[in-house]
């Protein structure tokens, strides 16, 4: 008698030191359920798991002696029904309550509603008796699921309910239970967070590999926008200078992007780290300008009460960028040059120089070869300065690259003024291709940045969205084409059009209707073939 009480406690500490050993979950699970079957003697038993929101117990094992059941054949459990808790649920009561309870005959039993149970048993055929719903608390007191024990009729009808050793058999395995779940979900969680930071690891080492040889190989050309053959030219100059120490000049209309080059050569070369410094020279009158490049010492001047280090020396390590140098005076042009040739500078009011490594790179939109032969710029720091020039195509020379420039920048303004767009119209944007920017860049984007302000929420920018010069210069464009066609009226005009067309339409039904290679090989642009194969109405038969 005395061993028969011993062994289940002996089973209960052997079954616990196996689960704590257990590291999948299913396994876990399916393993506390034949055991706690075991354990009280059970025909079956389901163990439920609040799902990761915490609102529904959700069946995760179902196990049955006398039958194989799905756990699809067992509802998920809310917890709460219309904002109130699901108290007429006996499984629910016992999560809330952490109660264990007992029900000798389910269909006797009128505290709690077992309509699904009732639905199994004439599916399958089974016959549910007695219930243990036990509540799995972790140590923290939690609440992580619900295990169920259920007795059903044998063949003559007869089963007892649990007795309380049973009860408390179960209750005591049920706690051992619950710590073995919570280890073994903080032990998945765990790895998933330690595979997803090694992700994000391997993508960060990823991004850096990437971004060291773009730097150090192909070019971060990132805030550079266009993929035209000039801008190609560009980025290839760059990469071949921006390695070494050479005096770069950039030269381009103004608004051509002129200080994007000289950054791209900083961010591209070994002096990255350092500093990269800009000043344009037309901004400051002369004085102002030479304080700011090259500092001053206490009392240099009225005004200077303290020693100011200028540009040159805080760009030291780094690249210096003059823009607009060619409105630099001349007085200053020969200071200039001294730092370029020596290396060193000397700031007002001191009495000696300072060694400086610093890059310098230029820009200008002036022709400095005509401007030093007119004697309006010194001819040796044009040389000195023209090392390695790079021109930059105005942005009529390279309208191919407008749609791209548009799109960077209207993403800008509407991610800057929290506004959303539907994008930009074909009438806008065919306004904006035949326009000739004379402003470059820097005119399309304050345009844009206009249009982003007039046009409405989820709308598309229209041609009233755009400048009046803009819509002028259509007018005008289509009152001369009307012109044009007026007087070229006549027998030649139809027969250069019908050879025009025949010629369209053979050169595409040979290229199988390939309209890109035809427009190349027409030298002309694909909007161009568009247009007029919707004049002559060509279409693909």
């Amino acid at each position: 008698m005395g061993e028969t009480r011993v062994r289940p406690v002996e089973e209960l500490i052997e079954i616990t030191t196996a689960l704590v050993t257990e590291r999948d979950l299913t396994r876990l699970l399916a393993r506390i359920v034949e055991s706690a079957c075991r354990l009280v003697n059970a025909d079956a038993g389901i163990v439920s798991l609040l799902d990761v929101a915490k609102r529904n117990l959700v069946a995760e094992v179902f196990r049955c002696t006398s039958m194989d059941v799905r756990r699809s054949d067992y509802p998920v459990i809310p917890l709460m029904v219309d904002n109130k808790r699901n108290s007429s649920n006996v499984c629910v009561h016992s999560a809330f309550t952490g109660e264990l309870v007992s029900i000798p005959d389910i269909y006797q039993y009128t505290g709690f509603e077992f309509a699904s149970v009732y639905k199994f048993d004439r599916t399958t055929g089974y016959r549910t008796q007695s219930l243990l719903a036990i509540p799995l608390v972790d140590h923290k007191n939690i609440t992580v699921g619900v295990l169920q024990l259920i007795n059903g009729l044998d063949e003559k009808g007869r089963v007892g309910p649990f007795d309380d050793a049973q009860k408390r058999m179960a209750k005591a395995f049920a706690s051992q239970a619950a710590v073995a779940i919570e280890n073994v979900q903080l032990i998945r969680e765990n790895s998933h967070l330690i595979s997803v930071l090694n992700a994000n690891n391997a993508a960060l080492a990823d991004e850096n590999k990437s971004l060291r040889k773009a730097i150090e190989g192909g070019g971060d050309f990132s805030q550079i926008i266009g993929s035209s053959e000039a801008i190609r030219k560009v980025f290839d100059l760059i990469r071949r200078v921006s390695a070494s120490d050479a005096t770069v000049l950039v030269r381009g209309e103004t608004g051509t992007g002129k200080e994007l080059v000289a950054h791209a050569l900083h961010v591209n070369s070994p002096r990255r780290a350092a500093p990269f410094v800009a000043q344009n020279c037309a901004a400051l009158p002369e004085n102002l300008l030479e304080s700011e490049l090259f500092g001053y010492k206490k009392g240099a001047f009225s005004g200077a009460v303290s020693d100011k280090k200028g540009l040159i020396e805080e760009a030291d390590g780094g690249t210096l960028f003059l823009d607009e140098i060619g409105d630099m005076p001349l007085a200053l042009q020969a200071k200039i040059l001294r730092v370029l040739q020596e290396k060193e500078v000397r700031p007002l009011g001191a009495t000696s120089s300072r060694k400086v490594n610093v890059r310098v790179v230029a820009a200008t939109h002036r022709d400095l070869a005509d401007h030093a032969a007119k004697g309006n710029f010194r001819e040796d720091l044009y040389y000195r300065l023209s090392v390695f020039p790079i021109q930059l195509a105005a942005l009529r020379e390279r309208k191919d690259d407008i749609p791209a420039l548009i799109k960077h920048f209207l993403s800008g303004f509407e991610e800057k003024y929290d506004k959303r767009l539907a994008g930009i119209s074909p009438p806008a944007l065919d306004m904006i291709m035949r326009y000739e920017f004379p402003g470059n860049i820097r005119e399309l984007r304050n345009m844009l940045e206009r249009a982003v302000l007039l046009c409405d929420e989820g709308q598309h920018i229209a041609p009233e969205h755009l400048p009046e010069e803009l819509r002028d210069r259509r007018g005008r464009d289509e009152t001369r084409l009307a012109r044009d066609e007026s007087a070229a009226a006549g027998g030649l005009k139809e027969m250069v059009e019908q050879y025009e067309a025949k010629l369209l339409r053979d050169r595409l039904a040979a290229s199988g209707w390939n309209q890109s290679r035809v427009a190349e090989e027409l030298k002309m642009g694909r909007r161009t073939l568009i247009e007029k194969m919707g004049r002559y109405g060509i279409e693909r038969g």
